[in-house]
């Protein structure tokens, strides 16, 4: 609402106290012509009075001197009357002392005209004073407005802080091993750091970084948060997820929103570590001091490419028995000091190279140092994983069998298969898709979990050795085991239909206990396998099949390699 606008809703009402009747008449009549409402009162008393019954007026123009009294006796009574709502006064009176007018003022009046007045000026006087009332009464109703509005703010804030850390807090794991610490700029983080495990008890692991910080950015980066942990629940693999949290970004976001992240994937079993990296600043691999390795972005944010230009690659290192994973935000390089220099990449490499006991922390004390304030511009996160302190499969797995002994009775018996081929084995969800079908029926997830840990298993090693041919020697090596991806790369790229995989599951129910076999078939020529080889810990490429023996009754593989049975015992 303007000014004038609100002008214009007034009653324009002026109340005139003179108790000399031509004068007061006088005014009344100059006023109303000029587009005024007035009413009048000829002694002290009779204003009084009006006041005390008829509060509505914008503007008073009141003689000094009354007969009963005097206009600054009106006043006093004026101020109890209007308590802080009192409309502005002019004083009419023949007294020009400074010492006088000035009493006047002190007493609430908003202007003074002497007598004999000039009417052009007294008009020019109200009407710049019912100005002055409009804006006055304006500028109340939109603090009054504003008030409620960051009332209102302030709810819906607290609502979608809780909705935000509900969804941080129940899409997420506390994990030995997993360092996560995040310093927003403001109520709201739009960076996200959280770490998950799947049903085959691989570590997944996110840093995000939406457009932006505050709400804004927050609301942006939570379908990434939910996207992120439905899929490692069902035990997808790190490149299907990057896929579709980019995706839904792009399906569902504005065209100037994106996010920066790092995802990654830690295969304890096979010392592997999976990551990819769009947008987001430099992640290190560290050992005793050193940077071992370093992974640069090397993909678009997500949110920004349809599917057929996103490139959903990831990079896989063959991980050390010792060292540390460690990923920051682009708030923690570019936090500025008093003389506005940049913290830097080069600031952090000398905390990494100085190999300090705590890094987590000395780069966190390293940066309050540097920027000298309470909070700063950007959202900044430091997180670093420590790989052997985050616990092993089994550790997610203990006590598993003797949970899962009281299977639904009433499950029968069932035989279920599904075969893919071609291209489609470059992105093989059949675990996920067992876990899926094996949940829906009513098996527990007790069960589901070792069933899933061993068909993925299998289904790495039918792909990988059955159908692809490559050899698992080649990762004994770190120079090999670099070979061996990109190898694998160029193998799926020539994958055809007569490439496939089979699984199958059977049920079935015992009065001992019933009982799952579990079968994978591929249309490889076989790969090789002894027991000699499978009792062997040091090889990189056997764990997996000793995996599958230790938490199964029976695993036999049919000569000529290419199809594994497994029966997995529910006591």
């Amino acid at each position: 609402m303007t000014i004038d606008a609100l002008q214009a809703g007034f009653s324009n009402s002026i109340f005139v106290v003179d108790d000399d009747l031509f004068l007061n008449e006088l005014f009344c009549q100059f006023l109303q012509s000029k587009g005024f409402i007035t009413h009048s009162a000829n002694s002290l008393g009779e204003a009084v009075n009006v006041i005390e019954t008829e509060k509505e007026t914008d503007l008073i123009l009141l003689d000094y001197n009354l007969g009963d009294g005097t206009g600054l006796d009106f006043l006093a009574k004026l101020k109890l009357v209007s308590e802080n709502n009192m409309p502005p006064v002019i004083m009419v009176s023949t007294n020009e002392d400074p010492v006088f007018l000035e009493r006047c003022f002190e007493a609430g009046v908003a202007d003074y005209v002497i007598k004999p007045v000039n009417l052009s000026l007294l008009a020019l006087k109200v009407s710049a004073l019912i100005r002055s009332v409009a804006l006055q009464r304006l500028i109340s109703l939109q603090n009054i407005e504003l008030a409620r509005f960051k009332q209102e703010a302030e709810r819906e804030e607290a609502v979608a802080k809780f909705t935000y850390e509900y969804l941080l807090r129940h899409n997420s794991q506390v994990i030995d091993g997993v360092n996560l610490w995040l310093k927003p700029s403001t109520s709201f983080s739009g960076d996200i750091a959280i770490a998950k495990v799947s049903p085959g008890g691989d570590l997944f692991f996110l840093l995000a970084d939406a457009t932006g910080h505050g709400l804004s950015a927050a609301i942006t980066v939570m379908p990434v948060v939910s996207i992120f942990n439905t899929m490692v629940t069902k035990g997808f693999d790190l490149q299907p997820i990057v896929i579709e949290m980019n995706r839904k970004l792009v399906r569902d976001t504005p065209h100037d929103r994106f996010v920066a992240a790092i995802a990654v994937q830690i295969e304890k079993q096979r010392n592997e570590i999976h990551i990819w990296n769009g947008g987001m600043p430099t992640a290190y691999w560290i050992a005793n001091g050193e940077i071992a390795q370093q992974f640069k972005s090397r993909h678009m944010a997500l949110g920004i490419l349809e599917d057929e230009q996103f490139d959903a690659n990831v990079e896989t290192w063959k991980m050390g028995r010792d060292g540390d994973f460690f990923a920051c935000s682009d708030g923690l390089l570019e936090e500025v000091n008093a003389q506005g220099e940049c913290f830097s990449k080069e600031r952090l490499l000398d905390i990494i190279y100085s190999d300090p006991d705590d890094l987590q922390a000395d780069v966190i004390n390293a940066l309050a140092s540097h920027s000298g304030a309470s909070s700063y511009r950007d959202d900044v996160s430091v997180c670093i994983l420590t790989p052997a302190l985050i616990p092993a499969a089994s550790y997610f797995l203990q006590d598993e069998k003797s949970s899962h002994g009281h299977i639904e009775e009433e499950l029968s018996d069932f035989f279920w298969q599904v075969r893919i081929s071609g291209k489609k084995l470059s992105n093989c969800e059949l675990p996920p898709l067992c876990n899926k079908f094996l949940q829906h029926i009513g098996v527990k997830q007790s069960f589901c979990q070792i069933v899933f840990l061993i068909v993925s298993e299998m289904i790495s090693n039918a792909l990988d050795h059955g159908i692809l041919r490559l050899d698992s020697h080649m990762k004994e090596e770190l120079e090999g085991f670099s070979r061996y991806f990109q190898e694998r790369e160029a193998r799926l790229a020539r994958l055809t239909n007569a490439d496939a995989i089979e699984l199958k599951l059977r049920w079935e129910p015992k009065p001992s206990g019933a009982q799952l076999v579990v079968s994978v078939e591929d249309t490889g020529a076989g790969y090789g396998y002894s027991d000699a080889w499978l009792q062997r810990d040091d090889l990189l490429s056997g764990r997996g099949l000793r995996m599958i023996k230790n938490l199964s009754r029976h695993v036999e593989i049919f000569p000529p390699g290419n199809r594994i049975e497994a029966v997995i015992s529910t006591t």
